[in-house]
């Protein structure tokens, strides 16, 4: 409980009031500062500085961007720290608005955690006619208190220590009873049940923890029973999950009429169960295995621009297969397309445009590919800002006033024609001269689709019918073996292309060509899709499925109503009869994620990764018994062995015993571990996790050879599964390495 007095207050004055307590550490890490309101309203000022130029008037507002400002210098935030959830609950508690009463008092009462340490108290109050603050430190402990320690997180078939520390600080000496119990998910080991504390004592406890295999958060309660009887407790959670590499695997069965087919355990067979997941689709959908595609992208544990976008997209349109298949209620997917909305637009540029890690512009079809995913949420009715929406849309519009003439290209300029058409603001004679004049130039059958459907929307059928033919001539060209080598600027590929132009066409009510049939009844493979493939085949199955219903099926002897789609999560022992009851053949399409039981084994397709450790100085390391307090260099070498560019997503996870000891990359020279040791590429974005390192890499040209290096701590003492590290062209998929997965003893 805290009691805020406040003088000074003018009788029959409102008076109004916050308070919050939250943990000192927590202040001094972020450098957060009570808040000082008499100090922003009376505060003495500094004379500022600002800058002011004309070029908004010397340029042509209807060929160029007016001059804009920039300002900030700092808030890209090139490398980022995420983390697991805390092992202890966090102490930052706020009381809202309060109303002071007659005798000038407010109070307010927070249920504190289990917490030993120092609490700020921090107060503001404010009325009409004047302000106020005060703040203050309050120790909080208990009479004998515990500090528990464990490592942040573990993986399957770990085995670690949790390490209590019992100290005495006031109240009755004598013995301590502990009681400690766990989640299914941790086995703990023997330990003393009682201590006994002199005066000011301390007895350090050490209890192994097993992982028994189940993963998610699992919770260690600790219970104190001190000699006059209180009882303090303590929760310790601990995050438990297998990081090695999940792959997906898709099998298409034909199910003939009278004929049944049982889900039940078998179908995630081979895979780790904690890791496992199957979905199962028939009817329409299985054509496209859209829970599949669904479920890898909701797996995509990346986050830049482009991949937010993707996954948030065909939520739009597919909200009823995502909640059959437990992704979330109509609520919850309706809040992460809002969120996926907030997140693109924070890497948002001064000019309109966006950036994929960051806010900076120059990459045209991104702005494009975003700013369509905007302007369908707003169609939908989702809430987009609309000065930033305005501004993507001005962003696409001086780019198409400025856009220099091509003979083999045009990608972006097509989406961009597309999305503003769509806003009804692109001009109907820059559609038809690239539809009449420049037809022949556009690079890939999507360009020719996007020009088609945006002819389409402005009511030129006969144009973009021409345009959609243009485009299906160009997918049926015999491929190039080569093709699959090419980096496109367009983040696609030739299946990418195929799905989107018949998606786009579907839409524009083009009747050019049959196009069930032009979509190839396997599809994209969900191993081998990138997201761009993911997406436009879940838009091409929303654009040509009329109705996903599969009448001809039963469930479980009932009939099917709505999407047939089924969920089987690894370890469950349901079991799901679905039967064909009608006259002709039905697809069944069932794809399994999870991790591979068994180690993983090296293995590279276009790269090839290789992991290792050093000492400062230089000298290899086997990381497979480590002292405790070690620190090491964790080298990472990428070679080129096929693939010759490509946009490269490198994934290091660590073994539970360590930890990231600095959030920076290292450069040659910086230890003498590296000394000599080149670094041909800078990163586009590194993130310091405590589970992972991880950093994105544009691998053009140069050098056949990429190398990354951190540094890292043995800290928690225990026996730790080391997960393989993996390197994944982002928008070729199978163009990917991994190293094998090991064993990490970090010894006491």
């Amino acid at each position: 409980d805290v009691t805020l007095r406040i003088a000074g207050a003018v009788e029959g004055e409102t008076v109004y009031a916050t308070l919050a307590a939250v943990d000192l550490g927590i202040l001094n890490l972020t450098g957060f500062e009570a808040p000082d309101p008499q100090d922003h309203y009376f505060g003495q000022r500094r004379l500022g500085m600002a800058f002011r130029d004309i070029y908004g008037r010397l340029i042509d507002n209807r060929d160029g961007a007016e001059g804009r400002i920039r300002q900030g210098g700092d808030g890209s935030a090139g490398l980022r720290m995420q983390s697991n959830p805390p092992t202890e609950e966090i102490v930052a508690l706020f009381s809202g608005s309060l109303t002071v009463g007659p005798d000038g008092t407010v109070q307010a009462s927070f249920d504190m955690p289990a917490f030993n340490g120092t609490v700020r108290v921090m107060a503001v109050a404010w009325s009409d006619t004047g302000v106020g603050q005060a703040s203050g430190d309050v120790i909080v402990r208990d009479p004998v208190v515990i500090t528990p320690s464990a490592p942040r997180f573990l993986a399957p078939g770990d085995t670690a220590r949790l390490l209590l520390e019992v100290t005495h600080v006031e109240g009755p000496i004598g013995d301590v009873l502990l009681s400690l119990t766990a989640t299914n998910g941790l086995g703990l080991g023997p330990f003393p049940q009682q201590v006994s504390l002199t005066e000011g004592a301390a007895a350090r406890i050490s209890v192994p923890i097993i992982s028994q295999g189940a993963t998610g958060v699992q919770v260690i309660s600790v219970a104190a029973t001190l000699p006059d009887g209180e009882v303090i407790r303590r929760d310790v959670t601990l995050s438990v999950a297998a990081n090695d590499p999940i792959v997906a695997e898709t099998t298409r069965l034909t199910l003939a009429p009278g004929e049944a087919f049982t889900l039940d355990s078998a179908a995630y067979a081979g895979f780790r169960p904690e890791t496992a997941r199957v979905t199962l689709s028939a009817g329409p959908l299985a054509r496209f295995d859209a829970a599949g595609l669904l479920q890898r992208l909701d797996l995509y544990p990346y986050g830049c621009t482009e991949q937010i976008t993707s996954r948030a997209l065909p939520l739009l349109y597919l909200s009823s297969v995502a909640e059959v298949m437990e992704l979330g209620t109509a609520d919850d997917l309706n809040q992460r397309i809002d969120d996926a909305i907030r997140s693109v637009l924070t890497n948002q540029a001064a000019n309109g445009g966006f950036g994929l890690w960051r806010a900076e512009s120059g990459d045209l079809w991104l702005d494009a590919y975003v700013t369509d995913f905007l302007s369908r949420a707003r169609a939908e009715g989702h809430d987009v800002p609309d000065r930033p929406f305005q501004s993507a849309l001005d962003n696409l519009a001086n780019a198409v006033a400025s856009y220099p003439d091509f003979e083999d290209g045009g990608e972006d300029l097509a989406y961009a024609l597309m999305v503003l058409a769509r806003e009804g603001q692109a001009s109907m004679g820059d559609l038809r001269y690239y539809a009449d004049v420049k037809a022949d130039q556009f690079a890939t059958p999507m360009a020719l689709g996007q020009l088609g459907a945006a002819l389409a929307m402005y009511g030129d059928q006969p144009r973009a019918d021409a345009m959609f033919l243009a485009g299906f001539a160009q997918v049926s060209l015999p491929v190039d073996a080569t093709d699959a080598y090419v980096w496109r600027s367009d983040y696609g590929s030739r299946a990418r292309d195929a799905v989107a132009l018949a998606a786009l066409a579907a839409d524009a009510g083009s009747q050019t060509i049959t196009l069930p049939s032009f979509v190839p009844a396997s599809g994209v493979p969900v191993a081998e899709a990138s997201t761009q493939e993911a997406v436009w085949s879940l838009l091409a199955a929303h654009a040509l499925i009329d109705n996903p219903a599969a009448a001809t099926l039963t469930l479980d002897g009932a009939p099917v109503s709505g999407p047939m789609v089924q969920v089987l999560d690894g370890g469950s022992t349901l079991s799901r009869v679905i039967e064909n009851t009608g006259t002709r053949d039905e697809i069944l399409t069932l794809t399994r994620f999870g991790v591979p039981q068994g180690p993983t084994e090296a293995f590279g397709n276009g790269y090839w990764i290789d992991r290792e450790y050093l000492t400062l100085d230089g000298a290899a390391v086997d990381p497979s018994q480590v002292a405790q307090g070690t620190r090491l260099v964790a080298l990472l070498t990428i070679r080129n062995t096929g693939a010759p560019e490509g946009r490269l997503m490198i994934n290091d996870p660590l073994p539970a015993g360590f930890e990231i000891d600095n959030p920076n990359l290292l450069q040659a020279g910086d230890v003498r571990a590296l000394q000599g040791v080149a670094f041909d590429y800078i990163p586009q974005m590194s993130e310091f996790r405590s589970d992972r390192f991880l950093s994105a890499v544009d691998m053009f040209g140069g050098s056949d050879r990429l190398r990354l290096a951190y540094i890292v701590r043995a800290v928690s003492p225990g026996d730790f599964h080391h997960p393989a590290a993996s390197v994944e062209d982002m928008y070729r998929p199978t163009f990917r390495a991994q190293t094998a997965s090991g064993r990490v003893s970090v010894v006491e």
